[in-house]
């Protein structure tokens, strides 16, 4: 329980009430693959080594690996319907995912 201060308004209250509130309704900070990574897995699959990316093309394919890993999620999760995932039910959902490109 909270201590009451006795000058302060109903309004006063509210509004603490409701600030309260926003804050817990946040979505957490979003995870992403991380810079860094995704730059060593591009260039393992680069035929030359003399092969460069630029940041924003960088950024791009980031933006669009989170997309898929995020529908390959969220189709496993329908598939399965309840319980943690499995590295199977990836495996299961992968071939529609990627013929749905």
């Amino acid at each position: 329980s909270e201590a009451s201060d006795p000058f302060e308004s109903s309004d006063d209250q509210a509004e603490a009430q409701d600030a309260r509130i926003d804050t817990d309704d946040a979505p957490p900070p979003e995870k992403s693959i991380s810079k860094d990574l995704l730059t060593r897995i591009l260039h393992e699959f680069f035929a030359k080594d003399s092969t460069r990316i630029s940041r924003d093309a960088n950024a791009a394919v980031g933006k669009y690996m989170d997309i898929f890993v995020r529908e390959a999620i969220a189709r496993a999760a329908v598939e399965k319907n309840a319980g943690f995932l499995e590295v199977d039910d990836l495996e299961k959902i992968a071939p529609q995912l990627l013929l749905d490109l």
